[in-house]
């Protein structure tokens, strides 16, 4: 069997179980509950006419396990925490409007360690055997929407993020604000605040996100360990573009707990994993700051985002590569694991339109400037890592695929096919 047969087996089979996964547990409840702008107390509540609520949160707050909150057409000032299985699905015109005003307070454990922050999310999914649908999600200070695990609980699985549209969110982060109330957006040294993007899985395993609109976040989507490992989910059919502050896709090892002393990965406490990201559409992004169309990079000694699937995809007019992978300089005796993903059957226009700051050319006798051609895949390696790139579609750059740093990129190069390319592989020092 081909890489690429054997890749679309793969999605399919994997799409397959973490659809069937996503549903929600057997012999749940099946009850229906209405929320709608018009909605009272006491009212028949069997469909939007006659809807008992006009808070999508207290829906929520008295849905039994398993059951469905159908928000009808209209708009919603609230952020919304779904800490319980049950199914949230937008009618269309059905309206999330992200407030500063938090309901409750969050997990967090980001680089400067755990704590508690304010929910300030649209939609917060903060439970297992969740789906939300259908529904507009918008103006949120943080993410559009977050999937978390917690510091007690770690990693959440079985959420289905489907067919919504998120859209200008992560507020705080466009730039970002040192007073947010929203810890994540503030900026730390020279590294600028991430509110975590327009959609977010932070500890989440098994898991599907596909067949949204993701548009005019600070980043699109985001995938992070902090609270646990995120693995086994599936990223695809979704639209991502004009995200101008960050990447359209961001796959990074935030936790130092993914590998022990010795380098060795530790899938059970954390890393970034075994996801699939297949078949998005992946456009303009980071343009006014950095980002690349898919990112994968790791923030400290310890942390790993491996063994990933990249396939399908189109990606195009990203302010950094289309696919970028960055490993760090560590110092000696320090690990990170960045080994082992797949870039497979991507077509790949021009990327790379603002240069890379992280990945370095030499000129004027290897005098270092940074990388400022176009390219389509860039892996960048300051630590040991390998990476297989097979059957892309790589057009009209000036560099197909960049290696470097040195010899320390092992890259299984397959059956790419470039068009309009002044240098097809770059091998740098």
């Amino acid at each position: 069997m081909t890489v690429r047969k054997a890749s679309l087996a793969l999605l399919v089979a994997g799409l397959a179980a973490a659809t069937i996964s996503s549903a929600a547990p057997a012999g749940s409840a099946a009850r229906a509950l209405y929320v709608s702008p018009h909605g009272r107390a006491g009212a028949a509540d069997v469909d939007c006419a006659s809807a008992g609520y006009s808070s999508v949160q207290a829906a929520i707050d008295a849905a039994p396990a398993g059951a469905t909150v159908d928000v009808c057409r209209g708009s919603y000032s609230e952020d919304v925490v779904i800490s319980a299985p049950l199914k949230l699905v937008g009618q269309k015109g059905a309206v999330i409007h992200g407030t500063p005003t938090a309901n409750g307070m969050c997990d967090q454990n980001g680089p400067f360690g755990p704590g508690s922050t304010p929910c300030l999310a649209g939609i917060t999914v903060a439970s297992s055997d969740v789906t939300v649908r259908g529904l507009t999600v918008t103006g949120a200070i943080g993410e559009g929407i977050l999937v978390t695990g917690s510091l007690t609980g770690h990693s959440i699985g079985r959420v289905l993020i489907r067919g919504n549209r998120v859209l200008d969110n992560d507020a705080d982060g466009k730039p970002s604000k040192a007073h947010s109330p929203y810890p994540p957006c503030k900026p730390h040294g020279q590294i600028p605040g991430d509110c975590g993007e327009g959609i977010h899985l932070m500890g989440v395993y098994d898991s599907i996100v596909s067949h949204n609109r993701v548009e005019g976040n600070s980043g699109g989507i985001l995938l992070s360990d902090e609270l646990g490992p995120t693995y086994d989910n599936k990223i695809g059919h979704n639209f991502v573009t004009a995200n101008l502050y960050d990447c359209g896709i961001t796959v990074p090892g935030h936790n130092a707990h993914a590998l022990d002393a010795n380098g060795n990965r530790q899938p059970s406490v954390a890393g970034v994993y075994d996801n699939v990201i297949f078949r998005n559409r992946i456009t303009g992004n980071g343009i006014t700051e950095e980002g690349a169309g898919i990112l994968f990079a790791n923030a400290s000694a310890g942390t790993g985002a491996y063994d990933n699937l990249v396939s399908h995809n189109y990606i195009a007019g990203n302010e950094m590569a289309g696919v970028t992978m960055h490993a760090h300089v560590l110092p000696p005796g320090k690990y990170e694991d960045l080994s082992g993903n797949r870039i497979v059957g991507n077509t790949i226009g021009p990327n790379n339109l603002g240069g890379d700051p992280d990945a370095f050319e030499c000129a004027f006798q290897c005098r270092p400037h940074p990388l400022r051609q176009t390219t389509g895949i860039l892996v960048f390696g300051a630590v040991p890592l390998d990476v297989t790139i097979a059957h892309n579609h790589i057009r009209r750059n000036e560099f197909g695929i960049w290696l470097g740093k040195g010899k320390m990129v092992t890259a299984s190069l397959k059956h790419n096919l470039f068009r309009n390319v002044v240098k097809s592989v770059v091998r740098s020092r």
